[in-house]
């Protein structure tokens, strides 16, 4: 056609390649956002036993949507005191560990179902699940333990600065 002008966004492939880029930040975002919320997944666990018992036993939904948000604080609140406060590594390990593993679980799952979009091989969509359950599970440990903060190193005393030692002689 004559007087036709061609832009540089115009033609098969430049929509193309917008797509796949924008696919690839979408699944990007969502991989991001099930680490982020993957942290959560026992206290989220708790909420919904919570919030079905709440419904199970003639509650309405307003209340069983309170019940589930104050059991999941309290679960969240209560482990992570108990983490900070305790000075047993064994407890500290499995208070770690109840918040690693389901989020370890879910990170399985999730990494499973993005890599069978993009990776046709059943042996490689397996690999890929348990390298992101292995990450967000450490994410959870890490994420449990760093809200501890420096308590943990001696619970129930308050963090002072300590006055240096100096080896020099009291003047006479």
């Amino acid at each position: 056609m004559e007087g036709a002008v061609a832009t540089p966004f115009s033609g098969t492939t430049t929509v193309l390649g917008l797509g796949l880029a924008l696919n690839l930040i979408g699944l990007g975002l969502l991989f991001w956002l099930s680490v982020a919320l993957a942290v959560y997944a026992f206290p989220f666990f708790v909420a919904v036993s919570a919030a079905s018992m709440a419904l199970d036993h003639g509650g309405g939904i307003s209340a069983a949507l309170t019940v589930a948000i104050v059991s999941a604080a309290l679960t969240l609140a209560i482990a992570q005191f108990a983490h900070s406060m305790t000075r047993l590594s064994t407890v500290r390990g499995v208070i770690g560990a109840v918040f690693a593993i389901p989020a370890g679980i879910a990170g399985f799952h999730v990494t499973l179902a993005l890599s069978q979009i993009s990776v046709s091989s059943p042996f490689w969509c397996e690999a890929f699940a348990c390298v992101g359950a292995i990450f967000i599970a450490g994410k959870a440990w890490m994420h449990i333990t760093s809200l501890s903060g420096q308590v943990a190193s001696r619970p129930g005393r308050p963090i002072l600065p300590q006055p240096a030692l100096t080896d020099a002689a009291p003047e006479e």
